[in-house]
């Protein structure tokens, strides 16, 4: 589970962050924090995914540990070889499909396809795990594991969905089938 609230004052996301933690320990689930390493050190996170301009990967292991997971946006083939050669855990390839755009007037996002997969994969060479994010589907899990993912990341997939629920199991049992 990853906290990704950028228009929440950090009075209120960390109170926020603190009740995700209670509740993601008790069911036994990993909690990233989106582009805050004080924050995730502070309530206690699993890790943190860094974005641009949410500092480096050894800045994140000073604040929250060296066993802390870290991942990394990666938007380019050179970004991907950034992450592994400073030590991330993983990289969000992104956006692998074409997005739309997330609120009027904002662009839509041309996807650098499932070859951006295969070329993080190369690149990563095993040290850093591959993930897809950016118009991943049920349906387009296959094609993104076959490519080289070693697991998804999405936000409208559940966001937009009128049942999230149903669209969170249907995206997990996809990524279980290809395990």
């Amino acid at each position: 589970m990853q906290l990704r609230d950028k228009a929440r004052p950090l009075v209120g996301l960390r109170l926020f962050a603190s009740r995700l933690r209670l509740v993601t320990r008790a069911v036994g689930a990993a909690f990233v924090v989106n582009g805050n390493a004080r924050l995730a050190r502070e309530v206690e996170a699993d890790g943190v995914h860094l974005g641009r301009g949410a500092g480096s990967v050894a800045e994140a292991r000073a604040l929250c540990g060296a066993y802390a997971w870290v991942s990394t946006a990666a938007h380019s083939n050179e970004a991907v070889h950034a992450a592994a050669s400073s030590g991330a855990d993983a990289v969000l390839v992104s956006p692998v499909f074409s997005t739309r755009p997330p609120s009027p007037g904002s662009p839509s996002k041309e996807g650098r396809g499932v070859d951006a997969l295969r070329a993080a994969k190369s690149i990563g060479a095993g040290r850093v795990a591959i993930y897809a994010l950016g118009g991943v589907t049920a349906e387009r899990v296959g094609i993104c594991m076959t490519a080289g993912a070693d697991g998804i990341a999405v936000v409208r997939a559940l966001l937009a969905s009128a049942e999230p629920g149903r669209a969170a199991r249907a995206l997990h049992d996809a990524v279980a089938a290809h395990c």
